[in-house]
């Protein structure tokens, strides 16, 4: 199936929503890469070992498979072929879920290249974060049903057990209830950086892709939304930067709240001349008003959470508390 160039669309999708169904045990999983090649040799036979252990099956995609050996630059494959594994697991009645390998970069590349039409008639759980930010994003405005933000299959075999109990749930009900990790190692806790309650269908991604959208036909979508951003070894002005290009835009006047998850190596080269995280998001997310729910562990680095996107969520940043209010999955088939 050759990927063909998408006419982009002004306006959300027309599609009426239809989610995904969860996973069950014995359900195949498809694993492609839609975005970066990797160095890691045995990233895919580990994820696959991990994967199989909980009682899935799993089908490896051209670009996943070709990842590191017969990759394109910093990328697993040229953008037709990796937007042609997206076309071809989605339309594979055969595959349950699409679990991306890894971010990296590359999917920006591919957005126009995704036949939207296609993806909306075949709705399946679609999981990834990093660099897939940009397919989550372009999923939610043209495809119209929930995808999943959580760990991939490069590194899955290293989650720790929170997480990846995490994960399972998530796929396998939805995610609906309290977003929280009880007593798990090396999570801080919530915080609050603005106060209020706020309640909105859950969008976002890492920082760095959300940004890189603004003004595209692939960009986030604030209104009446609770903005989830996240983002790795960015430097405070760095972060500072990308969430001034968010407020200028309105999207923090649009949004109905935000939750900020974690910042793993987001450090100043220079100690002594910047700005902490917490005054950037006091500078540039506190004029809006809208409540701030700060500490989530959720992004880059271990533990974190599953937070599947498109479906309300709820946040109370003066309690610390954050919760979905509707599961992500359908189940159409009975039991």
């Amino acid at each position: 199936m050759a990927a063909k160039v998408h006419t982009p669309r002004t306006q959300r999708t027309t599609h009426p929503l239809r989610k995904p169904q969860p996973l069950r045990q014995g359900d195949r999983i498809g694993i492609i890469a839609p975005s970066g090649s990797t160095t890691q040799q045995n990233a895919l036979p580990d994820a696959i070992d991990a994967i199989e252990s909980l009682g899935f099956r799993v089908t490896v995609g051209a670009t996943a498979a070709g990842a590191m050996t017969e990759r394109y630059g910093y990328l697993a494959a040229g953008d037709a072929e990796r937007a042609d594994d997206v076309h071809r697991f989605f339309a594979d009645p055969q595959i349950d879920a699409v679990l991306c390998l890894k971010g990296g970069y590359g999917t920006p590349r591919i957005l126009d290249l995704i036949d939207y039409d296609l993806i909306a008639r075949h709705p399946k759980l679609f999981i990834g974060y990093s660099d897939i930010t940009g397919l989550h994003l372009a999923f939610a405005r043209y495809a119209g049903f929930p995808t999943i933000h959580g760990p991939m299959a490069s590194g899955f075999g290293e989650l720790d057990a929170p997480s990846r109990d995490r994960w399972l749930r998530v796929v396998t009900n939805g995610g609906a209830g309290p977003v929280r990790f009880a007593d798990s190692p090396g999570n801080q806790g919530v915080g609050c950086v603005t106060p209020g309650v706020a309640t909105g269908r859950l969008t976002g991604g890492n920082l760095a892709l959300v940004s890189a959208l603004v003004g595209t036909d692939y960009a986030l979508d604030p209104n009446d939304a609770i903005v989830f951003l996240e983002d790795v070894d960015e430097a405070p002005y760095r972060v500072d930067r990308m969430l001034n290009q968010l407020r200028l835009a309105g999207y923090f006047d649009a949004c109905s709240g935000v939750v900020l998850g974690t910042w793993e190596r987001c450090v100043a080269s220079e100690a002594d001349r910047t700005l902490t995280l917490a005054e950037v998001f006091a500078d540039q997310l506190g004029p809006s008003g809208k409540p701030v729910l700060s500490g989530v562990v959720a992004g880059h680095g271990v533990p974190t959470l599953t937070l599947p996107m498109g479906v309300p969520a709820r946040i109370d940043a003066s309690c610390g508390r954050f919760e979905i209010l509707e599961p992500a999955t359908e189940d159409g088939r009975g039991r």
